[in-house]
């Protein structure tokens, strides 16, 4: 396959927890005041720059790991939901829903990043990739090359470096075919 398309560097956000950290965001996340809120947001922040565009699910994850929050509770997911509202009403961080086959997510970016930013596999799974950016490998590839369901998404597996598709992958790219190609 030759393509003209080139793929950035993803550069994965790595924290480990630490007791300062396990302590502070178990405090941000009982504590509702606007300075908690407002800590939450930036460490949002410090995520997104290094990762973004990212979906909201990684956000969340990635950023309750850093607490060392194995599983992100029905409370801590309420708290960083109310987090990421105040920061997009605030224009810190710019969001769009995208096409989860799982459930409601949200494309993040800063503003003053690129919406669409094509990358590496990376340490990604296939469902962390955004919508947009399958959508935007799916359409070139499509361009030159098939359009074709089955040879296309063997394409995006070559293109990402990988030498078969994951297993949730399909309906994922299902949808993203729907709503690019489809």
């Amino acid at each position: 396959m030759i393509t003209k398309m080139e793929l950035a560097p993803f550069s994965p956000y790595v924290c480990k927890p630490t007791d300062a950290t396990r302590h502070a965001i178990a405090r941000q996340v009982m504590d509702p005041t606007d300075a908690m809120t407002d800590q939450i947001i930036d460490g949002f922040i410090q995520i997104i720059a290094m990762e973004g565009p990212i979906l909201s699910s990684r956000l969340f994850t990635l950023y309750a790991k850093k607490g060392g929050i194995v599983k992100l509770t029905s409370h801590a997911a309420k708290r960083f939901f109310q987090a990421l509202r105040k920061a997009t009403l605030a224009h810190k961080i710019s969001m769009e829903l995208d096409i989860d086959v799982k459930g409601a997510a949200a494309l993040l970016w800063l503003p003053s990043m690129k919406r669409v930013q094509l990358r590496e596999y990376g340490n990604r799974g296939f469902d962390d990739i955004p919508a947009s950016e399958l959508g935007e490998v799916m359409f070139e590839l499509a361009a030159e090359s098939t359009d074709e369901k089955h040879p296309l998404y063997l394409n995006i597996a070559e293109f990402y470096g990988l030498s078969h598709l994951p297993k949730n992958a399909e309906a994922r790219l299902d949808a993203v075919y729907k709503a690019y190609l489809g």
